[in-house]
């Protein structure tokens, strides 16, 4: 039969079916599982934005960072690094500065030291600060105890300072003032005043010049007796007559102002200064550290109002061209006292 001839009824029969619909339970099972997947998906994406953030704003942060600088914005973190990025190259150039700086300095103190040297010879010691402007007549010298270095102890101290006394007299000062903190040479008159004599004689044989120890806080004097006037005089002071003594004058002022011995008028400037050089020391010239750097140490800050102080950086022990130096600094200085 040609498909022309074909009954109506065939060929409704011939018509597609369409497809069998799904039935409830299906449907819900494809929906949940495409909702799962949403989920999955939107999870996994979340993750890996919480990732990156913690990347960006907790790895890239330096550890030690303070929980309130902690940036919590794009913007925060590029400024953030920015000042950490310019920080760090401050950092940098800084540690190689101060690196060249300590080794010119180390170089520079060799070659003075060898340069300067006194060979134990005072006429070498007078031809250094020939020709001078002016030479100071009371220096103050700052020493460090040191207990267990090389050269360290109490004997160590000694000989620092029987050298630094050989120096002196050959550059013609006059008074000499020894500053340790812990006052370790105050009660060893004796003994230091024996390894003083032994260097001088290595110096000027047996014309041996005259020195006379003092300890000003106990009024201590050694030797107790002198012929002649002596070619150096040497304090011994320590912490005690820094600031402690200041305080000790201000509650003597107040105690006798309380009993009516004492005026507070005549607490002044004038007084105070008077009381000062007579009961500690005068104010010296000049002042040196053999120290790396500039540290007083409680050195009695009543006596350094006009006194010219000098350090050689990086330099951490006793030689003799730092003392040098030190005079010609004080050479060329100009005080200007003002009211």
């Amino acid at each position: 039969m040609s498909p022309a001839a074909a009954s109506p009824e065939v060929m409704g029969n011939l018509k597609p079916r369409p497809p069998p619909s799904q039935s409830p339970a299906t449907s819900s099972s494809s929906s949940k599982r495409s909702s799962e997947m949403g989920a999955k998906k939107s999870k996994r994406s979340a993750g890996f934005i919480t990732r990156t953030k913690d990347f960006l704003f907790v790895n890239l942060v330096p550890l030690g960072t303070s929980p309130a600088q902690i940036p919590t914005n794009l913007f925060q973190l590029v400024v953030f690094h920015i000042y950490h990025t310019v920080l760090i190259f401050l950092h940098i150039i800084l540690s190689f500065y101060y690196l060249f700086a300590r080794q010119y300095y180390i170089a520079k103190n060799n070659f003075l030291a060898f340069l300067y040297h006194h060979h134990r010879t005072p006429q070498l010691i007078a031809q250094d600060i020939k020709g001078l402007a002016k030479t100071p007549q009371h220096v103050g010298i700052i020493l460090n105890y040191k207990e267990n270095e090389e050269d360290g102890g109490i004997e160590g101290l000694m000989e620092q300072v029987a050298d630094i006394v050989s120096w002196s007299i050959g550059a013609c000062v006059k008074t000499l003032t020894v500053y340790e903190r812990t006052g370790k040479l105050n009660k060893l008159h004796e003994a230091t005043y024996k390894v003083i004599n032994r260097t001088l004689k290595s110096y000027y044989g047996e014309a041996i010049p005259v020195v006379k120890l003092t300890t000003p806080h106990d009024k201590t004097v050694y030797p107790e007796e002198m012929v002649t006037d002596p070619d150096l005089n040497i304090a011994f002071i320590s912490q005690e007559d820094g600031r402690e003594f200041l305080v000790e004058l201000t509650r003597e002022f107040a105690y006798k102002a309380t009993k009516g011995e004492f005026e507070p008028s005549k607490v002044t400037v004038d007084n105070v200064d008077r009381l000062a050089n007579q009961l500690v020391i005068t104010e010296p010239e000049l002042i040196i550290l053999f120290g790396p750097k500039l540290d007083l140490d409680g050195f009695p800050p009543w006596q350094i109002r006009l006194s010219e102080i000098y350090y050689a950086p990086y330099n951490n022990s006793v030689t003799y061209n730092v003392l040098l130096r030190g005079i010609r600094r004080y050479s060329k200085c100009k005080i200007n006292v003002g009211r």
